[in-house]
């Protein structure tokens, strides 16, 4: 991932930012003490209808039936003065109980989608388990499909258009995971019993469904 104070590539397990020196510890006493949320979707700016809100928990499910392994959420908040909407996004997804327990480092597929309600600027936040698998590009692609649905305050539509979007560019992304995770339908298998090489699926032409 990306530092959301410098965007300096930091690491899993990194304690803080090479670059700047920035921890996650160092926005507490600035944000006080985090909410507890619920997901999908959370209106902390509560600007949100009752139409808005079922169009936006429809959109964060059908990304998630769409890849069953995702976490989707979305927030309206006033992004507090002097932060930006990265750090904000950053600190909620990190603080506030949206993933549970079992959902860490790699194992976190979590996307908040943050709504700067205020400002009408918008932020993703991505888990680890996402990370190998997302360009800066297309998480920033995804963002771009949203703004001008936010700058008209149509948030419902705001993320439907990310939400769409992340989806189009996980589909796309999808195409180059098998050589990203050294994955070949030439390679030839193996009888881990006897060690003797077997023929490949793609040669034996065989359904291995």
């Amino acid at each position: 991932m990306r530092c959301p104070a410098c965007r300096n590539v930091i690491h899993e397990g990194d304690a803080a930012c090479t670059a700047c020196g920035f921890t996650l510890a160092a926005l507490d006493p600035h944000l006080g003490i985090p909410p507890q949320l619920t997901p999908p979707v959370v209106d902390m700016a509560q600007v949100l209808s009752s139409s808005a809100r079922r169009t936006l928990v429809e959109a964060t499910r059908r990304a998630e039936q769409h890849f069953p392994d995702l976490h989707a959420v979305v927030i309206t908040a006033t992004v507090p003065a002097n932060f930006s909407p990265e750090l904000y996004a950053f600190w909620l997804f990190n603080r506030t109980g949206l993933f549970s327990e079992v959902e860490k480092g790699g194992d976190n597929h979590g996307v908040l989608l943050l709504l700067d309600t205020q400002a009408a600027r918008c932020a993703v936040m991505i888990g680890y388990g996402l990370e190998p698998l997302m360009t800066t590009l297309a998480l920033e692609t995804s963002l771009t499909a949203a703004t001008p649905y936010l700058m008209k305050q149509n948030y419902a539509s705001a993320g439907l258009a990310f939400f769409r979007e992340f989806e189009r560019q996980l589909e796309l992304a999808s195409e180059s995971w098998p050589k990203t995770f050294g994955y070949s339908e030439t390679t030839p298998w193996f009888d881990s019993s006897t060690g003797s090489l077997l023929a490949s699926a793609q040669s034996a032409g065989e359904d291995l469904y």
